[in-house]
């Protein structure tokens, strides 16, 4: 057996890693010390444990990963100068393009950019500047991604008391970055990471299989700064197309008697402020599941409407609430089959006026420029009569169905903190209705891409129990706390200005 190739290439799948590991549990230690090896020793140790070569240092255990970081810094600051600038002096200009490439990832340095490429470039040429290659970077971490690129054919607005301001324009090119999520609250679950500013591109394979040379580009080597303005926040500024077109992109097409072996359907969705921790970086959040999964979301619909035309019979079955008729209309732009529901979402006989409002959308083709175009207007109508997104946020999350594709659409409040602390122990108030979550006799009020569906990360004892007890009747009170008035029925006037009614 060659174990090196076995445990390069993993022959047929991960078959070749598994036989490395086998053969070499069942290989005595006398045995390996006749072949010159160290039967103890650190990559015979690891072959043993993985079956494969070691490819990046998030292979490695956290204590191996202290030790090496240890002697790294041991081995650099040994053998590294440094400038000693005066006390006096200022920072020089290499020093401050350093920091902030730290600081502003994306951006062009001082946003300028021939000034940017030209002290970068100068740095690196005179030695003041070091660029550790980005391939280097990857292997340095568990972040590992896989990239997906999509055009955007709606522009993506923001919101403020001055008005309606555009973020970034229709027929841009945007990157996603896929990764794992190192902080998981729902199964397998991962994020994507908006990758639209730096220059990218897949790797570049040699076709000499002797050599089995791969790399990138050299500006994607340098985490080339290609389009500042696509470093954008991920507060304020719910990005329905991009959740949308990563669910396309992710999720098989097709019946499910036509998934592969190991295929899975992903839910994705962008957390609203109240249950995001980081601002600044614009990400959405994926996991495992379908609109199947989640009994929330199956909520029957207090109206619905159904394609009229050619492509009526390719419709999904609408779930209606009892003494509900379905309405015929046009919405052949939302793609062939569209379904569209409004559900009021609360505890069984809450009054719609105190239920939470989701507009859920079914098609076969989510990402179709007059979807898109309706959920991205319905948005910017809430926020012109109900307040700007400091007081209103919305909860978008995209997946597929046996029959295609469902999207989340609900509009939520801005919760306000009662209390300082851990936002997940104190109290939260609707400041749109003043109801505050002890009032509500619920001890987690807020939704999110998790909460919204029923994951919850737990830390309070009272919290678990109340779970535990009755967790879908929980969920829906969350739903109803976080109700804005008014909104049922702007959507309400919103469809019927849309939405040709044909029966």
């Amino acid at each position: 057996l060659d174990l090196t190739s076995l445990a390069a290439d993993g022959a047929d799948g991960h078959r070749g890693h598994r036989s490395v590991r086998m053969v070499l549990a069942a290989t005595p230690s006398g045995e390996i010390k006749s072949l010159g090896l160290d039967p103890d020793g650190l990559c015979l140790t690891l072959l043993r444990a993985t079956g494969s070569e070691t490819a990046g240092f998030g292979q490695l255990d956290a204590s191996l990963q202290k030790d090496v970081w240890r002697v790294a810094q041991e081995l650099l600051l040994s053998s590294a100068t440094f400038p000693k600038p005066s006390e006096d002096a200022p920072p020089d200009v290499f020093q401050r393009f350093v920091a902030w490439s730290r600081d502003f990832p994306g951006e062009f340095f001082e946003h300028d950019k021939q000034r940017h490429f030209l002290v970068k470039l100068s740095g690196l040429f005179s030695g003041r500047v070091v660029l550790v290659r980005r391939s280097a970077m990857e292997r340095m971490t568990l972040a590992r991604y896989f990239p997906l690129s999509w055009t955007r054919m709606q522009p993506l607005w923001g919101s403020a008391s001055t008005g309606h301001f555009q973020v970034r324009a229709a027929g841009v090119v945007e990157g996603s970055h896929v990764r794992a999520n190192e902080c998981p609250y729902s199964p397998l679950h991962g994020m994507s990471l908006s990758a639209g500013g730096f220059a990218s591109d897949q790797r570049a394979r040699s076709s000499n299989k002797k050599t089995k040379h791969s790399g990138y580009t050299v500006l994607t080597e340098m985490q080339w700064v290609r389009d500042p303005t696509a470093n954008i926040e991920n507060w304020y500024i719910t990005d329905i197309e991009k959740i949308v077109q990563e669910a396309w992109q992710l999720n098989p097409h097709g019946p499910p008697a036509m998934l592969l072996n190991g295929e899975i359907h992903v839910a994705v969705g962008q957390n609203p402020k109240v249950g995001s921790s980081i601002r600044q970086t614009q990400h959405t959040q994926l996991c495992q599941g379908s609109f199947k999964s989640w009994p929330v979301l199956q909520i029957p619909a207090s109206s619905a409407f159904i394609c009229d035309g050619e492509s009526a019979g390719q419709c999904a079955v609408p779930l209606l609430a009892p003494g509900v008729e379905v309405q015929k209309a046009a919405l052949a732009s939302f793609g062939a089959g569209s379904v569209l529901e409004v559900v009021d979402v609360g505890p069984e006989g809450t009054k719609p006026e105190l239920c939470g409002t989701m507009l859920r959308l079914r098609s076969q083709q989510p990402a179709l420029h007059g979807l898109l175009r309706f959920l991205i207007r319905l948005r910017l109508r809430l926020l012109e009569r109900l307040g700007n997104a400091e007081v209103l946020d919305f909860l978008v999350l995209c997946m597929a169905d046996e029959a295609g594709f469902v999207v989340i659409f609900a509009p939520i409040p801005q919760l306000l903190k009662l209390q300082e602390g851990h936002a997940d122990l104190v109290p939260w108030a609707n400041p749109l209705t003043g109801e505050s979550s002890e009032t509500a006799g619920i001890e987690e009020s807020r939704l999110d891409f998790g909460k919204g569906v029923g994951h919850f990360l737990v830390l309070k004892p009272e919290l678990k129990a109340q779970l535990l007890a009755n967790g879908e009747e929980t969920v829906k009170k969350i739903w109803a706390f976080n109700r804005v008035p008014g909104a049922r029925a702007i959507i309400d006037e919103f469809i019927a200005e849309e939405v040709v009614f044909t029966g």
